[in-house]
């Protein structure tokens, strides 16, 4: 994506031409009844259309958080952080869904839609040679293990958001073994076994 520019970002990858600016935005919004009086609100609400065929990328939202200078060090490091809050309000219910973060992919009519995914993680190296493994491409955590914990790791096809039935067999018998995926639980390496055929 060369020659795109963002006021206030510093991108990873290199092919991203940034100006850096050094302003901060802090918000603290509280939204009443004539905020909510259509239905939603919405902090920021923006979207992009091309309006001319592109080869490159177009994005909606780009984030990077730049470790680059020699000798500086740290804790975390989030390219995003989302995160929905309830506190000690044990008055305060939702009905619908409470994410951290939701996307849709909107396949519409096209008959090309490219390679698409919900999401993709990758790993990568824009400057000089690996010199440390990631841990994982997805990582799972709970933090409150022993009081209504979460017990599943998925869910395939949600409620009223059903997968179809080659995606998720609910009945049936794998039958030749091939291969494994190697996932870490608790910290501890384990192996789940992978099937070419099922029945």
């Amino acid at each position: 994506m060369a020659n795109s520019k963002s006021i206030g970002v510093a991108y990873a990858d290199p092919s991203f031409e940034s100006i850096v600016s050094t302003g901060k935005i802090s918000a603290d919004v509280t939204i009443n009844d004539s905020n909510l009086s259509s239905g939603s609100f919405n902090l920021t609400n923006f979207t992009v259309r091309p309006a001319a065929t592109y080869a490159n990328t177009v994005s909606a939202l780009v984030g990077a958080v730049n470790q680059r200078t020699a000798g500086v060090s740290g804790g975390n490091i989030f390219g995003c952080y989302a995160q929905t809050s309830f506190s000690d309000n044990p008055t305060s219910t939702i009905t619908g869904l409470n994410t951290a973060v939701y996307g849709v992919v909107d396949c519409g009519s096209s008959t090309s839609i490219g390679t698409a995914y919900g999401a993709v993680f990758d790993f990568a190296q824009f400057a000089g040679t690996r010199a440390s493994a990631p841990r994982a491409f997805i990582g799972f955590g709970e933090e409150s293990a022993g009081t209504n914990p979460c017990l599943n790791l998925f869910e395939i096809g949600r409620t009223s958001k059903s997968v179809a039935a080659g995606l998720a067999v609910t009945a049936g018998t794998p039958t030749t073994s091939a291969g494994q995926i190697r996932v870490l639980v608790n910290g501890d390496i384990r192996y789940i076994q992978l099937f070419s055929t099922s029945i």
